[in-house]
């Protein structure tokens, strides 16, 4: 018996004896004979490719280590699958529209609580509500409510003095009046919690005559408390014949009758009106006012061949007419 080799990666090998050597041959030679209805031929260029190792994928066959032929099934075609389910290419290009109807009953999903719940919320809203409309309606008629209450005895009229007035630029020249007239007053009110003068208007007349208007303004409203004193600061225009955006215009015998009174006299007379409407506001009640305070022989005395003059008597004050102004819801 030949020894045992070792191979490259140190492995003992020991030969097998002759006798089993002579039946593993005699086994094989058997088998080939059994196969040999399997094999086919091949050409001599196949058997060329085959020795220098070029296979033909069609042409040859595949053999094992012991040259037996074995024969490959071809693999299945791969096809896509289709989902057409019979439809053209045009319906494949449509978009597909679903619908479903619904034909079960309706289920409710809330439970008796939460609608118990629901309902109190609503009824909370709704008093709510009711709550905001009355406080809204008290704001309304409370001062509907207190002018019902009417303060006792006549109205006491607030103190109007015309402390100072100074005109400018006055002439008066072919039927044509015009000047500048700075006046300065004091409101005071002595009597009542608080008066608002919601419109006060006044107007600046020749002489004694209130038609004879020559110029005139409208004051923003104001307050003024008890026992305090308002100074009011009045610049007033004249120029020309009716009413314009300045005020009235005088008519042109008007200016000429003006006109004579300063060259004769070196004086001119004037006379102040106004109208009024306020609100009194006593301990526990409102109420309206009309008033109309005038103020006349103002006489203004002109400085010799110069258009300007003074008031001759200064801190004049005026008669208040007044009365309670009827009540309106409107």
């Amino acid at each position: 018996m030949p020894p045992a080799q070792n191979d490259q990666k140190g492995h003992d090998y020991s030969p097998l004896p002759q006798s089993e050597l002579d039946q593993a041959r005699t086994r094989d030679d058997d088998d080939d004979d059994q196969d040999q209805p399997l094999s086919t031929s091949t050409t001599d260029s196949d058997s060329s490719d085959n020795e220098t190792g070029n296979y033909k994928n069609s042409d040859v066959e595949a053999q094992n280590e012991r040259d037996h032929d074995v024969k490959f099934s071809p693999l299945p075609e791969y096809s896509e699958p289709n989902d057409d389910h019979g439809r053209s290419s045009e319906d494949r290009d449509r978009p597909l529209s679903i619908s479903v109807e619904y034909t079960g009953p309706t289920t409710n999903y809330y439970s008796d609580e939460m609608q118990n719940q629901v309902n109190t919320n609503g009824n909370a809203e709704t008093a709510q509500d009711l709550l905001g409309l009355t406080v809204l309606l008290m704001l309304i008629f409370s001062p509907l409510y207190n002018r019902m209450e009417s303060p006792s005895g006549d109205p006491i009229a607030p103190l109007f003095t015309l402390n100072s007035m100074y005109i400018s630029n006055f002439t008066a020249v072919s039927g044509t009046l015009s000047a500048t007239w700075d006046a300065k007053l004091t409101v005071v009110n002595a009597n009542v919690s608080s008066i608002y003068f919601r419109y006060t208007d006044l107007i600046l007349f020749y002489d004694n005559n209130p038609e004879d208007a020559v110029s005139g303004v409208s004051l923003n409203p104001f307050y003024v408390e008890k026992g305090e004193a308002v100074k009011l600061h009045l610049k007033l225009t004249t120029s020309g014949g009716a009413w314009d955006e300045n005020g009235p215009r005088v008519e042109s015998w008007l200016a000429e009758q003006i006109g004579r009174d300063r060259e004769r006299d070196g004086a001119v007379k004037f006379g102040m009106q106004m109208r009024v409407e306020a609100v009194y506001y006593g301990e526990t009640w409102v109420a309206d006012v009309e008033m109309s305070p005038h103020c006349e022989g103002l006489k203004v005395q002109f400085l010799a061949k110069k258009g300007s003059g003074r008031l001759t008597q200064p801190d004049r004050n005026f008669s208040v007419p007044i009365g309670w102004k009827p009540s309106s819801l409107f």
